[in-house]
């Protein structure tokens, strides 16, 4: 997923908390991850435009204010790295989301988040991962 060129996965965030933003992506890059982050889905789908093949990971909140949701963004991203693991905050049910990596329930814990892509980081980890219920403490 790597190239050779980059030592660290990136992730693009997307969150309208700017709290919530702020802490998954310090809580990533103390982690290694370098991050990217967008507070609106207009500006997460510049980003894929512009550094979509730099971007190892998509997490995303489905419900995002503006014209372009989570459910876009995902879209998008996959159109063009089907293998790269997207990660999705939606208030459904995760059976309703096949072709996501993962599922959180609002709202969605960023040591929870940081788990599955840390799982995800791993060569020998699955396809795809059993959703993760963030309503579990």
């Amino acid at each position: 997923m790597l190239s050779a060129s980059r030592s660290r996965a990136t992730v693009l965030v997307v969150e309208d908390d700017a709290i919530t933003r702020e802490l998954l992506a310090q809580l990533l890059q103390t982690s290694g991850f370098e991050v990217m982050a967008a507070p609106n889905g207009e500006r997460a789908l510049l980003t894929l435009c512009q550094q979509g093949d730099e971007i190892d990971w998509l997490v995303s909140k489905v419900s995002l204010p503006g014209l372009v949701c989570g459910w876009i963004l995902k879209d998008e991203y996959q159109s063009h790295h089907p293998d790269r693991p997207v990660l999705l905050i939606a208030a459904q049910d995760p059976a309703e989301i096949p072709s996501a990596h993962a599922v959180f329930v609002p709202p969605a814990s960023p040591v929870r988040v940081l788990e599955v892509l840390q799982a995800l980081r791993s060569p020998e980890a699955a396809q795809v991962l059993p959703f993760p219920s963030s309503k579990a403490a």
